[in-house]
């Protein structure tokens, strides 16, 4: 899950879009955007986009069309949007790039949201997603003031779909802390910070999909057999991912093993100095026999009752073994 933050003048507001995100960017990441707003010659959309997305959790569109085809294609990828009312003054577009994007686009609304760009995209979302506790406008003007277009933001707010809370003024510092606080306190996006290092590490070396599966496995509740069942299988996946890989990288590992991802795998990486602790081989072992044994692989017989069925502290065990994995397998892939 991610932040997706939609302003046309991005390299007018670098100080801005540093201090609403700096949680979020790495010191690295916030020094580039210091000494960007620094340069004599003005930088790019493109650059301060590329620094910011490296966090991973933040994106950032500076054109309307390229908004809006995240917002009908793949909202739910977001836990958060920011969105700058008017998406016209910088990087102009036509009707037909954005009917090309949205045949439901038409001549009348071309018009009607002519420099209210960003009401279209709320449009798009008010009945997909919970806009209420997710969607924010930044506008030039208080919420006090005469809201433009107000008679569709009306009827979103007497549907109690939208509020004028929602409405952050441009340089008023109460509406600033205020977005600032709630993007500084989504769960989701802290427990990707804090697991930065394991997402990373599975991103880089097996795919953003090995990725998802981890993420899943911290996010989804251990508190039915299914869902037990449903997290060992992801970890099971990843286990698999993980020796696929190391017998790509670790000499001779695939002559020595095959496709075999089991102990007689483990041992052979453990003979061969590949493994660095007595703990860490335990790790492998027990997450694939504890995995195999009843993730989905496993036959579940309702009328049989087993002689031991995972908990809870089962999946929270194999989750800190798991990690330590990952550190390794990082190590071994540099």
């Amino acid at each position: 899950m991610k932040i997706l933050f939609v302003e046309d003048q991005i390299t007018r507001n670098i100080s801005r879009i540093t201090r609403l995100f700096e949680k979020y960017l790495t010191k690295n990441a916030r020094k580039q955007l210091r000494e960007l707003e620094k340069d004599d010659y003005p930088p790019g959309p493109e650059e301060i986009k590329r620094i910011v997305e490296t966090s991973n959790l933040i994106e950032i569109e500076y054109r309307f069309p390229e908004a809006l085809q995240k917002i009908i294609t793949c909202h739910e990828r977001y836990s958060l949007f920011i969105v700058d009312r008017n998406l016209f003054e910088e990087e102009c577009y036509d009707f037909e790039e954005i009917k090309a994007i949205d045949p439901s686009f038409s001549e009348e609304k071309y018009e009607l949201y002519a420099e209210r760009e960003g009401d279209y995209l709320l449009y798009h979302l008010v009945f997909k997603t919970d806009v209420l506790s997710k969607f924010y406008f930044m506008t030039a003007y208080s919420a006090n003031d005469e809201i433009r277009g107000k008679n569709y933001i009306q009827t979103y707010i007497d549907h109690k779909k939208f509020s004028t809370d929602n409405f952050i003024e441009k340089g008023n510092e109460e509406d600033f802390d205020r977005l600032k606080s709630t993007i500084d306190n989504i769960n989701i996006l802290n427990l990707q910070l804090e697991n930065r290092f394991y997402l990373q590490i599975l991103r880089k070396n097996i795919d953003d999909k090995a990725a998802g599966f981890f993420l899943e496995i911290l996010t989804t509740p251990n508190d039915s057999p299914k869902r037990i069942r449903d997290n060992l299988n992801r970890m099971r996946l990843i286990y698999e991912n993980i020796m696929d890989v190391c017998a790509i990288k670790i000499p001779g590992m695939r002559a020595a093993c095959g496709d075999e991802k089991g102990g007689k795998t483990v041992i052979w990486m453990n003979n061969n100095n590949h493994i660095d602790s007595n703990i860490l081989r335990n790790f492998l072992f027990s997450i694939r026999n504890i995995c195999n044994t009843f993730g989905s692989h496993s036959d579940f017989h309702p009328n049989i009752v087993p002689l031991y069925d995972p908990t809870s502290d089962t999946v929270n065990a194999l989750i800190y073994a798991l990690k330590d994995v990952i550190l390794w397998f990082g190590k071994k892939c540099s």
